[in-house]
């Protein structure tokens, strides 16, 4: 103890700086180091939750990408499957408009052929008839004689056939 003395410590200095060592450490551990402790352990709770729910939220966020990706495949391949169908229904559509635009030309050509058959039998008998009033007129000059309708449907008839 002279070592200490002659270095100028006391002995129940150094012991009461002991004491308010331990007091100073007891108190710092119990009202600092674990409220400290406390937060700091806390924070590394959150930032571990951070990560986790990161990570979470990455897994969603591919996983819903890949849902996107694969309603976007389903949805073009629905938009080629109408667009198809819209395609053979146009056709079809061109086709039939095609076949009753045929069936039409032919009925009007039906039409205009029997319309000119009956108006070419018209025309013969207009022209007949006027044949007839000629034939008869000439005979009449020639003989002198007035011709009947009966002796003019006769000379029709075999004119006819001399023409046919």
């Amino acid at each position: 103890m002279d070592i200490l003395t002659n270095f100028g410590v006391k002995p129940i200095l150094l012991m009461a700086q002991v004491v308010n060592f331990l007091i100073l450490l007891f108190i710092l551990k119990r009202f600092l180091y674990k409220p400290l402790l406390k937060a700091l352990d806390q924070r590394k709770q959150r930032i571990a939750d951070s990560l986790r729910n990161a990570e979470e939220i990455e897994k969603r966020l591919e996983q819903t990408t890949k849902e996107r990706e694969e309603r976007l495949k389903k949805a073009s391949r629905e938009a080629e499957e109408i667009l198809a169908e819209a395609a053979k229904t146009a056709d079809r559509i061109v086709a039939e408009a095609h076949l009753k635009a045929g069936h039409d030309i032919k009925k009007l050509m039906e039409k205009s052929k029997d319309a000119m058959e009956q108006e070419r039998g018209k025309l013969h008998q207009e022209i007949r008839g006027e044949l007839a009033d000629l034939v008869a007129a000439s005979l009449q000059k020639v003989t002198g004689k007035i011709i009947t309708t009966k002796d003019q449907k006769e000379m029709i008839q075999r004119s006819v056939e001399g023409l046919a």
